[in-house]
């Protein structure tokens, strides 16, 4: 798992985002002090507690005055999602012009998109859902990284770049939006899960935009997965990390079948029903329970 204890010189935040320090050690119970909203659900308390314990409390303010408590926490959630490869230039096309972030390559010409939904019952910013489509990159790679398949990647710089992140909440959608340049949208979203798969529906404007879908193979193996990552986006012209410890108990393979659908509006949703995908995923992700822990986004530098 990524290291989410705190620096020995303090990061630097994205560009337009003021930190204001809190006094005192971070505590699960502390972090959610002002939830009223669902309980929690811890998979492994000690992890989570421990985490929250090394994160100094500090309060983030965007340019537009938002002002959002960290670390983020999320005690209870759920989370379904498929990863499938895509032809190398349909992944560069997804992202911003900048040599920093590499796509991954599962195959000397195919590259790998995420797409997920995750269900927040409780956490920092109270019940929320979300449906996103990412990249997974490599920052700042020495040389283009060797093709394998998500099961081999291990190197501490590999992160996930949103290409479209909507969400069911203003709070979320202004917040990520000022702290992290996330490319969020408020729609309407569903999720379903369960221990053979589960649906996540997307809905912007009143208009079905998306729908995924996993079906699991017969006898899933249900295991505590490390489900850890960092993000990338962008926020003024500036690259922002933003690193997440996260665990669940469910499943994360192969063996199973994935479909995706979109639907003709908005315009923007057009340039993802063009993505080739494969025809089988790289990787399934059925966790019905998950949490996890997000440091502060920190600027990674210039594009």
């Amino acid at each position: 798992m990524p290291d989410l204890s705190l620096p020995e010189t303090p990061t630097t935040p994205p560009p337009g985002v003021s930190v204001h320090p809190v006094e005192g050690l971070g505590s699960v119970e502390r972090l959610l002090a002002g939830v009223d909203v669902g309980a929690d659900d811890l998979v492994d308390p000690p992890l989570i507690e421990s985490a929250a314990a090394t994160q100094r409390p500090s309060v983030l303010e965007t340019a537009d005055g938002d002002r959002v408590p960290f670390p983020l926490l999320a005690t209870d959630a759920s989370v379904l999602g498929a990863m499938f490869s895509i032809p190398l230039e349909q992944a560069w096309a997804l992202l911003p012009a900048t040599e920093r972030l590499v796509p991954l390559r599962v195959t000397p010409r195919r590259a790998a998109v995420s797409l997920f939904a995750w269900q927040v019952r409780r956490g920092t910013y109270g019940a929320y859902h979300e449906v996103g489509v990412a990249i997974p990159v490599l920052l700042d790679a020495p040389k283009p990284p060797a093709p394998a398949p998500p099961s081999l990647w291990r190197d501490p710089a590999i992160g996930y770049y949103a290409v479209e992140l909507p969400v069911d909440s203003e709070r979320v959608a202004q917040a990520g939006a000022g702290l992290m340049g996330l490319p969020h949208v408020v729609g309407e979203a569903t999720m379903e899960i369960g221990e053979r798969g589960g649906r996540a529906t997307l809905a912007l404007d009143g208009s079905p935009t998306a729908e995924l879908a996993v079906h699991l193979g017969r006898w899933p193996h249900r295991r505590r997965v490390d489900l850890s990552f960092q993000s990338y986006s962008l926020l003024g012209g500036r690259i922002v990390r933003t690193r997440y410890l996260a665990v669940g108990d469910g499943y994360r393979g192969r063996r199973g079948t994935a479909s995706v659908s979109f639907g003709e509006r908005p315009r923007r949703v057009q340039r993802l029903a063009r993505l080739q995908l494969s025809r089988r995923p790289l990787e399934l992700r059925v966790v019905s329970r998950m949490n996890w822990i997000a440091a502060p986004p920190e600027d990674a530098g210039a594009v």
